[in-house]
């Protein structure tokens, strides 16, 4: 797809971070559930599920942190501590925090997860809405109902 824009920069807020991504997210999503909102001090975390051979560190070293589940690494920058990305183990994505991008301005989450923990008053825009994660079957809708409707750079 040629309307992506690719590749995109991306670094943590004080720059020792530095990330490439060079292929499209697969899914937009906002997740509610009381874990992510502890960890960004919000009401929801924002992802973009990219492609593990379209993500790359390409400056600095992150560490691990956040919940040290052995089934989740959550990477953070080591000086500023922005939580950079998410590699669920055995999947081939990386949740990438699109915030982190250069112009983060388009993303529009296209799923809402863990709304059974959403905060009152709180509206994400996702077109969809799960009380926790989509089950297993209905990925592969959501990733092809991104792909025709989904936000886009501009």
């Amino acid at each position: 797809m040629t309307d992506w824009k690719l590749p995109w920069s991306a670094s943590c807020s004080c720059g020792q971070i530095k990330m490439r991504i060079t292929q499209p997210p697969m899914v937009s999503m906002a997740c509610h559930c009381r874990a992510c909102q502890r960890l960004t001090g919000g009401a929801y975390s924002l992802t973009l599920l990219i492609p593990i051979e379209g993500f790359e560190v390409t400056e600095g070293e992150p560490v691990v942190g956040g919940l040290h589940r052995a089934e989740l690494q959550h990477s953070f920058c080591p000086h500023c501590k922005n939580w950079l990305f998410t590699r669920p183990q055995g999947m081939p994505f990386v949740n990438f925090r699109p915030t982190m991008l250069e112009d983060a301005s388009w993303v529009q989450p296209y799923v809402d997860t863990g709304v059974a923990d959403k905060l009152p008053g709180v509206v994400s825009g996702a077109k969809h809405a799960f009380d926790d994660y989509p089950p297993p079957d209905r990925y592969d809708d959501l990733m092809e109902g991104f792909a025709r409707e989904g936000a886009k750079p501009k």
